[in-house]
């Protein structure tokens, strides 16, 4: 009963929610988005590209990521968002991915990787003038690591 006090605010989440895209909906995520090295410390790849695709509710992306010794891993795929969960082609294995707006915020949440792969959250957010695209990943399981990733949209 000591939670009680939470109720009225739990109920009201969801309704604040739909205002908040009643108002403009959500923010729309496509283009073709290139890693900046300089605003992002530590990435282990030469190049990182992400292309989304972003309508009617459902998110199509693709990351190419080029390593270090030129090799090239693709991921991919395609989900509605609202929490159901879907196929991860991620490079050579295959992972799950459920997706879901916090605010103006897009998150993906990718689970069932290999035995070695990490549950990791992605959190992505775009600038006021959408030019830029930050995504923070948590790698929530085994190691609780963070890291703060800056993309720039690309010329159409």
């Amino acid at each position: 009963m000591r939670y009680c006090h939470l109720a009225p605010a739990l109920l009201a989440a969801p309704f604040l929610c739909l205002l908040c895209f009643a108002a403009g909906g959500p923010p729309n995520f496509s283009g073709t988005w290139q890693l900046d090295q300089a605003k992002s410390p530590g990435v282990e790849f030469s190049t990182v590209t992400l292309t989304i695709q972003d309508a009617s509710g459902k998110i199509k992306l693709t990351r190419v990521a080029q390593e270090k010794d030129g090799k090239e891993i693709t991921s991919s795929f395609s989900c509605a968002t609202g929490g159901v969960t879907c196929d991860f082609e991620e490079g050579s294995h295959k992972a799950k991915v459920s997706l879901w707006y916090d605010g103006t915020a897009l998150v993906i949440l990718k689970t069932d990787g290999p035995k070695e792969d990490s549950v990791t959250q992605w959190k992505l957010q775009l600038s006021p003038d959408k030019g830029t695209l930050s995504v923070d990943l948590t790698h929530i399981e085994p190691n609780d690591k963070s890291e703060s990733l800056v993309f720039d949209k690309k010329a159409s």
